[in-house]
């Protein structure tokens, strides 16, 4: 459900609010504007300022109070003034649709894809985990604002508009990563919290290791490098962060002995990836194991991914034992996919799906 409370949301181009009594006539005018007419399919064929007015205190305010339904006003942050209209719709437990229109002279100044950045957010922290939309297939410019805005097509087709009449329409999903949960996590040997400044030192000292950087990318890290992938590691605080990255140092006893991370690879469908990299010394007693399996519980059960995937150097036979332990299945093993440290090195590629976790009735 949508949570009211969290409005209104602004940015520096619009302001997302509910919808109040005064903005109906504008409301009403912005709405009988052919283009509006021609492709927003609002439920109703006509607006006037009296009908406007009734919806906006009658299934506009009822909605909004159930928390499945919003429509909202799009207004300028400088004055607070009727742009256009949002609505989210169809809200269930975990998904909703969305849809938008301007008035004329509001268009072409990114203000539709700067409210459509705010419907995401509303409907992120609401904790919803998708959204769809849907336009005809001629109207272009809404089609690049959603496709800007992360959303992805899925499948062009018939279907009914809240104007209860069949279009030709393109169907988009977006996923929506939950915020990060309260952090440091914690097992039950372990936690694992966000890096900070310092940890060059301690990773140094394991990416340094000749046994630790043999099966990666890097070669041994030197503290030049150490400082740079420290400050790579810093900005990754969660899947819905702009990095779209959890980067964490994985402590025992209050001294770190690793670190793991999960990222995106593709936002819009939910995929994630996941490494990690354990101190030798502190190898054989199932802190790696204990760690992965945490992340993933925080990727499929938290944030909802639909697909989490782990590669590794086909040699780094350890690597490949943890991730089946963990759950995760052997998919694929890629021969001489990676050029490495001057020689052709084969891939192998795990995956664990959320419906291998929690498979669907």
């Amino acid at each position: 459900m949508l949570h009211a409370s969290l409005l209104p949301l602004a940015n520096d181009r619009v302001r997302l609010r509910p919808l109040r009594a005064e903005d109906a006539t504008a409301y009403a005018e912005g709405a009988e504007d052919p283009t509006v007419r021609r492709y927003a399919h609002l439920p109703e064929p006509h607006y006037t300022p009296a009908t406007a007015r009734a919806m906006i205190e009658g299934a506009a305010h009822d909605g909004l109070e159930r928390g499945d339904l919003a429509v909202l006003a799009i207004a300028d942050p400088a004055d607070d003034g009727f742009l256009g209209s949002l609505v989210i719709f169809d809200v269930t437990e975990d998904s909703a649709e969305a849809g938008f229109w301007l008035r004329p002279d509001a268009r072409g100044a990114g203000r539709s894809a700067a409210a459509l950045d705010l419907a995401i957010d509303l409907a992120r922290r609401s904790g919803l985990s998708g959204l769809t939309a849907r336009t005809v297939t001629d109207n272009t410019a809404s089609q690049r604002v959603l496709e800007g805005a992360g959303f992805v097509e899925t499948e062009r087709q018939a279907s009914t508009a809240p104007s209860r009449q069949r279009i030709e329409a393109v169907h988009y999903e977006r996923w929506l990563p939950r915020p990060m949960p309260a952090l440091p996590l914690t097992t039950e040997r372990l936690v694992l919290r966000l890096h900070r400044a310092g940890d060059e030192d301690w990773l140094r000292r394991i990416y340094e290791r000749p046994d630790v950087a043999r099966y990666l990318l890097d070669p041994p890290w030197t503290p030049q490098l150490a400082e740079r992938r420290l400050s790579e590691r810093l900005p990754r605080t969660g899947l819905e962060s702009d990095a779209g990255a959890l980067a964490l140092a994985v402590e025992h006893e209050s001294s770190p002995i690793g670190d793991i991370a999960l990222w995106l690879t593709d936002a819009a469908h939910g995929i994630a990836e996941i490494g990690w990299v354990l101190d030798p010394d502190h190898g054989g007693r199932g802190y790696a194991l204990e760690a992965v399996r945490r992340v993933l519980d925080l990727a499929i059960d938290h944030y909802g991914v639909h697909r989490v995937t782990a590669q590794m150097d086909a040699r780094n036979g350890a690597s490949a034992r943890l991730a089946e332990r963990a759950g995760m299945r052997h998919e694929a093993h890629l021969r001489q996919d990676w050029w490495s440290k001057g020689e052709w090195t084969d891939t192998l590629v795990y995956g664990l799906l959320a419906d291998d976790v929690h498979p669907r009735g």
